[in-house]
């Protein structure tokens, strides 16, 4: 009976933690996304940001998809939203998740570089 009970608390703890990955996976990929795409001058392709937008909803905890939903509606209704509110969520609870220090700053920087084109 014992080592039923402690293969099945095995059992339910290795899918927990596997989900718990999984979904760590999803939010870091999707944070990846948004973060490509944000701060830039146009948008080209709308394919990463509806992914990210998408799996957020799947995975995200509530706070994050509140946030979705509310970008998702102003970029609807004014063709423009700040993704930073998305990001900053992110970044600040999945370092929570994996155990990392926080960030004091909490601001996220965005480095876009633009090569000088000759004339």
């Amino acid at each position: 009976m014992g080592a039923w009970l402690a293969h099945t608390f095995a059992a339910s703890r290795d899918r927990k933690n596997k989900r718990r990955e999984q979904r760590i996976a999803f939010l870091i990929e999707a944070y990846r996304r948004l973060e490509f795409i944000s701060n830039r001058p146009s948008l080209t392709d709308a394919k990463p940001i509806e992914s990210a937008v998408a799996d957020i909803q799947l995975f995200g905890s509530p706070s994050q998809i509140q946030l979705v939903r509310t970008f998702v509606r102003e970029f609807a209704s004014t063709r423009s939203a700040s993704l930073d509110p998305i990001l900053e969520a992110l970044r600040k609870d999945l370092r929570a998740e994996l155990q990392l220090e926080s960030d004091p700053e909490e601001k996220l920087l965005f480095l876009r570089y633009t090569p000088k084109t000759e004339e």
